[in-house]
């Protein structure tokens, strides 16, 4: 299988037919090598854990109801080490090309799949989002991006990071395939409300950002509610579009990769890059404190979404940004890209923490010229309704013009 041009494709990465016909007839589909391909080893995004692990027994129920539903695997998609990171360099290998900026990174973790949609070496990305491994993709290679509602998709035959966290999440260049594919790995859908929504604006969110994403944001968030027919208003979101959110998010996240992989990061964290292994470090700490430290952070965390429930509730999209500007350079130092990371973790965290779907919208900046991803934050359970805003604002695909 050829890498360019998007040098996407794990080593030794294979294509699998349609086993069926059916509403993806034609479409093809990438697919991020941590998730069950059976007789395949996965590679959890590093040589390390092929090397230590055995191949999946079963295909994951997400690849094989896309396969019976007419759709074929064009290949095995590159990941950032143990979905671990937000930059898309950190991977088996050389890091993926992002077609949209050839000299920046494609974000991570879904780093293949996004570099091989953005390419049109694929139609799909089936990827994973814990804390914006599918949007911070989509936003930088200017792909429309879901992080559904956690758990309507099943993450069986997915390895795990952080299981109340983790989800299945879809990559396209279009809106309309994201619905057609969800509508495949998704239980039938209760019908989308008739009332127009309340699109609210993260008004006082929003610092820290570029002007050409402030700008992106608002204007987005104006179309967003013109194309729905409901009103506009500006949220005071600045209690959750937060660095201590994100933190809280971080800490959660942390004991429950050391939970799952906590023996195998102890024997082998050595060989991880630099900042994954510091990641883990700091879970295998943060585990062994003692235990009221985590049940405070439960305890948070449960305050939190109940907060964001009241100043969302249903019937209401937040419109806000998934990264602070543009994603990293290739040529980026450690401390740019952990800064990236960190900004970035701002605004994922709150659709993480909640539970909530968000999906991602390519925008054109025409001042700029810059191509930015923006944001809908729907309520749990209702992802059709943010699929049918992003189908208004960007017929067939089109990015929202700005």
């Amino acid at each position: 299988m050829s890498e360019a041009p998007a040098d996407c494709w794990v080593p030794g990465s294979a294509s699998l037919p349609a086993t069926g016909a059916g509403p993806l007839d034609g479409l093809t589909v990438a697919v991020k090598d941590m998730i069950a391909v059976a007789g395949r080893t996965s590679s959890f995004g590093h040589a390390r854990w092929r090397a230590t692990h055995g191949p999946s027994a079963r295909t994951a129920p997400a690849v094989a109801r896309l396969l019976a539903a007419g759709a074929a695997v064009a290949g095995l998609a590159k990941l950032d080490q143990l979905a671990w990171s937000l930059i898309g360099n950190a991977g088996e290998g050389s890091a993926p090309l992002n077609s949209q900026y050839p000299g920046r990174f494609t974000g991570g973790s879904s780093s293949g799949p996004a570099a091989a949609v953005a390419a049109g070496l694929a139609d799909v990305g089936l990827g994973t989002d814990t804390g914006g491994s599918i949007r911070v993709p989509a936003a930088s290679c200017g792909l429309f991006g879901l992080r559904p509602t956690h758990g309507l998709i099943s993450a069986s035959g997915v390895l795990p990071l952080a299981p109340s966290f983790d989800t299945v999440g879809i990559l396209a260049r279009a809106a309309g395939t994201l619905g057609r594919v969800l509508a495949v790995l998704a239980p039938p859908a209760d019908r989308v409300p008739d009332t127009a929504p309340r699109v609210v604006v993260a008004a006082d969110g929003l610092a820290g950002i570029s002007p050409e994403a402030a700008a992106a944001t608002w204007a987005t968030a104006r179309a967003a509610a013109r194309a729905a027919g409901g009103p506009l208003a500006e949220g005071h979101l600045a209690a959750f579009v937060t660095d201590e959110a994100a933190d809280l998010f971080a800490r959660i996240q942390a004991r429950e990769v050391w939970r799952a992989h906590g023996p195998w990061l102890a024997a082998h964290g050595a060989a991880l890059a630099a900042d994954v292994r510091g990641r883990a470090e700091r879970a295998q700490r943060l585990s062994a404190a003692p235990p009221s430290q985590a049940r405070d952070d439960d305890g948070d965390r449960a305050g939190y979404r109940r907060g964001l429930d009241e100043a969302l509730p249903p019937g209401t999209i937040a419109v806000l940004p998934v990264m602070a500007g543009l994603p990293p350079r290739r040529s980026a130092g450690a401390g740019e890209l952990s800064a990236f990371r960190a900004r970035a973790f701002r605004f994922t965290a709150p659709a993480g923490l909640a539970g909530r779907p968000e999906l991602v919208i390519p925008v054109r900046h025409r001042a700029s010229g810059q191509r930015l991803g923006i944001g809908l934050l729907g309520a749990a359970g209702r992802d059709r309704e943010v699929l049918r805003i992003a189908g208004l604002l960007c017929p067939g695909g089109r990015p929202l013009e700005v």
